[in-house]
């Protein structure tokens, strides 16, 4: 297992196969170092965060925050190692797409090659862990890790899981306590990235039941392996106490609104995505920036099980224990990715979830006797997976395009998922930054057709008949937005404009006030009441309200 008798191609044992294998990310994925912003977070996360994340002393305080940094706003995601990524970043590039583009490949190109690490850890042949570490760097699943800002998420945690699962298996074999404290300390970097992150643990632990203690480890070992366990049992109590207690801190206002039952129910009623999930891993042609089941085909799932599920049951070297083992990884880092914390909102299945379980998926296939038994000495084998790697790689080229600027991304979520209310309401968003009203407008009314209850569709309908002078059925958007959406600041900050230019200065004074009450940082409403009070002669409120927006610029 450890390929000690290995006799293939003298590179596959050097530095030369991660330079490969990255050198072959890079070249697929080179031009999204020239891409924008899509505006799907990452304007929240790198432009309208970039007063918190040019500040390098924010290392620390990125533990203390959810991953938005919506200080008056609900959110349940701890991602602080996300965050701290970013505020590397801006330390080199401020607010430009480059250096964080860049950020995301590199940390891609470093996942791809400790896959072929992981792989060979767990016994296979050299040439087919270097294979699918080609396929796994040029995935078109993949994309949206690579080339959305945002995407980089699963990314990095994925990259810190396989260096803590590594070390896990250097301490197996080694007992070395060294192994042991840099798999906990991976494990803690991948939990703060990402909350998935926690289920390593019985991933770890299925390892040892399923494959460790009946293919590796020696009956005169047992005493001792009893302690190493003990120490990283030890390890794991310590570094979930630790993440626990900081994550309960940063999210003490904004708790997550679900039960387990909740949860689970969730994961039920969304497991259809699982097949096509499968069916893009196999044949990954299509594809969407913001997947919903209703608009995704069965058809490549349906086909990709029934290659695999007989191919597994009748190969004869099929080892029960890789099996299962393989099944776990997939779906135990899969499926929380179901859960949706809100049932009225249609759900997206973005295709970079797969990042970090697809590995398991690999493990189910090179247990499959015809891949396992492949020989890429024999010209036909390699032709064949020359043409795959060059098939997924053009596109993955391709694919990479539909990230290039906000209006792209936006065009392909509104065409490849035509059901989604989202896709609709802010392709039109785009189109009204873009100065294009009248293409903005059926895109908002598409989405609220889609789901009558649309956050911000309203309000954004209500922008486009002020900037037309239609005030009265602007008015009338606004309110049904707030109806819907009474929390929304910007609502009330825009109707607040609107009865100010038709001369109803109080409701206008009334309105900003209420939107400070929501979102004490708001800047725009601190301007228009200092401007308000200035042009009424209250010098005393205009100047305190002067001296706030001066305090938030």
């Amino acid at each position: 297992m450890n390929n000690k008798n290995y006799s293939g191609p003298v590179f596959l044992r050097g530095p030369l196969v991660y330079a490969i294998i990255a050198g072959t990310g890079f070249l697929v994925y080179f031009k999204s170092l020239f891409f924008g912003f899509t505006y799907l977070d990452d304007n929240v996360l790198v432009i309208n965060n970039h007063r918190f994340l040019s500040q390098l002393s924010n290392v620390f305080e990125a533990f203390r925050h959810e991953v938005f940094h919506i200080l008056h706003s609900s959110a349940a995601y701890y991602r602080p190692m996300l965050t701290v990524s970013f505020i590397l970043d801006a330390q080199f590039g401020g607010v430009s797409p480059f250096i964080y583009h860049f950020t995301n490949i590199i940390i891609h190109l470093a996942a791809s090659c400790l896959v072929f690490k992981f792989l060979t850890k767990l016994g296979y042949r050299r040439q087919l862990a270097f294979f699918f570490s080609l396929i796994f760097s040029v995935h078109p699943i993949l994309a949206q890790a690579v080339s959305w800002i945002p995407g980089r998420n699963d990314s990095l945690a994925a990259l810190f899981v396989f260096a803590s699962f590594i070390f896990f298996l250097d301490f197996l074999d080694t007992k070395r306590i060294g192994y042991c404290l840099a798999h906990i300390f991976f494990l803690g970097l991948a939990m703060f990235t990402k909350e998935s992150a926690l289920l390593l643990m019985p991933v770890c632990a299925l390892y040892y039941i399923l494959i460790w203690k009946k293919e590796r480890r020696k009956r005169e070992d047992v005493s001792h392996q009893g302690k190493s366990l003990l120490f990283i049992c030890t390890g794991w109590l310590t570094v979930t106490g630790f993440w626990f207690f900081l994550r309960s801190v940063a999210l003490s206002n904004n708790p997550l609104p679900m039960t387990g039952a909740d949860m689970a129910k969730s994961v039920f009623l969304n497991l259809p995505a699982l097949i096509q999930f499968i069916g893009k891993i196999i044949f990954p042609f299509n594809l969407s920036v913001l997947p919903l089941i209703q608009d995704t085909t069965f058809i490549y799932g349906i086909l990709a099980l029934a290659l695999i599920v007989p191919a597994l049951f009748f190969s004869k070297g099929a080892r029960t224990g890789f099996i299962v083992f393989g099944a776990s990884w997939f779906l135990l880092f899969l499926l929380p990715s179901f859960i949706r914390p809100n049932p009225t909102i249609v759900a997206d299945f973005i295709e970079h979830r797969a990042y970090l379980p697809m590995v398991g998926f690999f493990i189910l296939l090179l247990e499959i006797d015809a891949i396992k038994t492949i020989d890429f000495r024999l010209k036909r084998y390699l032709a064949a997976a020359g043409v795959v790697i060059i098939l997924f790689a053009a596109i993955t080229f391709i694919h990479t395009d539909n990230f290039k600027n906000r209006l792209s991304f936006w065009l392909n979520a509104a065409t490849k998922s035509p059901h989604s209310p989202l896709a609709h309401r802010n392709l039109g968003a785009m189109y009204y930054l873009d100065g294009l009203p009248d293409k903005a407008e059926p895109e908002y009314r598409k989405a609220l057709e889609l789901n009558p209850l649309e956050q911000m569709a309203h309000n954004n309908l209500g922008l486009i008949y002020a900037s037309r002078g239609n005030y009265k059925d602007a008015e009338e958007e606004y309110k049904k937005e707030l109806a819907v959406n009474p929390a929304y600041d910007d609502v009330r900050f825009n109707l607040g404009i609107l009865y100010y230019k038709l001369g109803e200065f109080k409701k206008a004074e009334t309105l900003w006030k209420k939107v400070i009450e929501l979102n004490p940082d708001h800047i725009g409403a601190y301007a228009n009441l200092h401007a308000y009070y200035y042009s009424q002669g209250d010098f005393t409120q205009a100047a305190y309200f002067e001296n706030e927006f001066k305090k938030r610029e």
